[in-house]
């Protein structure tokens, strides 16, 4: 029985636990009990097999001393794997529904492949981390005015900062007002004081579901259909249940209350969020390769 070692980098676990154990269950369903998985938080595993010290989790999963992981797409793009920055444009996909004939189709197996291409991993699938954005903010957001008043931390992600700027926010060193987040991991990114949850979805928190590379290459055609209709099964089921999850939060109060959230707000000017940020899309399109940001819209 092969052991497959499975990273969980990010918080809340609770919301990766999840894929990582119906991936577990589905594809040893498939492969007659084959695997054995060790799934693993990451101060577990620095505990664990780093010597308790701190680890780069992307650089354990290419070498192989994990074989899976569940990893944000920001976070490799800030590995260099620039094109999927294109996902996190605002207002990009027009409903699930949209997002779904993207991943599962020709436009995400591409960006999947282009994942394996720089080296190191193979990308299976894409998930959300609680699907649309809302705003973590100290203080109530009504309109897209307000905007001009809050100021962002300053980031290294250049089209994040055109985001907030454009809708007037300032860009700061020390103290901010607000940060991207989702409902279902309100709690893991907010800052104190940030109890005001503004829901915007000008974006999705999205994930991918990741392999070692050297261990793909190893196996056979019949093992990595198994791996990748697996990995598209529990995907689609993450996102289901992140929709799920938002979804009971922003109408229970007793959720809310239960991750910091004082107040939920929706904007009386919704649309005319989306039609600010639409320049956006317009500055940074060409900057994707493939003419990927119009297959997108078009999908």
């Amino acid at each position: 029985m092969k052991t497959i070692k499975w990273l969980l980098f990010h918080e809340p676990a609770e919301l990766f636990i999840r894929t990582a154990e119906h991936f577990e269950q589905e594809l040893n369903r498939r492969t007659g009990n084959a695997f054995n998985f060790e799934i693993l938080e990451l101060s577990d595993y620095e505990r664990m097999y780093h010597g308790g010290k701190q680890c780069d989790p992307l650089t354990e999963l290419k070498a192989g001393k994990v074989q899976m992981s569940q990893i944000y797409i920001n976070t490799l793009a800030y590995s260099n794997i620039t094109n999927l920055l294109a996902l996190t444009l605002p207002f990009l996909f027009r409903d699930h529904d949209h997002a779904t004939r993207v991943f599962e189709g020709e436009i995400g197996a591409e960006m999947l492949d282009y994942i394996q291409s720089q080296g190191g991993m193979k990308g299976l699938s894409f998930t959300y981390s609680g699907g649309y954005k809302v705003m973590a903010c100290d203080q109530p957001v009504t309109s897209v005015e307000d905007f001009k008043y809050l100021k962002f931390k300053r980031s290294k992600q250049a089209l994040l900062t055109d985001v907030f700027s454009t809708l007037g926010a300032q860009e700061s060193d020390s103290e901010f007002n607000f940060v991207e987040t989702t409902l279902p991991r309100y709690h893991a990114d907010c800052q104190p004081g940030q109890t005001h949850a503004i829901n915007t979805q000008h974006s999705m928190y999205l994930t991918t579901i990741l392999a070692n590379d050297a261990m793909w290459n190893e196996m056979d055609d019949e093992l990595r259909t198994h791996f990748t209709e697996t990995a598209k099964i529990c995907a689609a089921q993450e996102r289901r249940q992140s929709v799920q999850d938002a979804h009971e939060i922003a109408t229970q109060r007793g959720k809310q209350e239960a991750l910091g959230i004082t107040q939920y707000h929706e904007l009386k000017d919704f649309e005319l969020l989306e039609s600010q940020l639409s320049p956006v899309i317009d500055r940074w399109k060409d900057y994707f390769p493939n003419n990927i940001v119009n297959r997108i819209i078009a999908a």
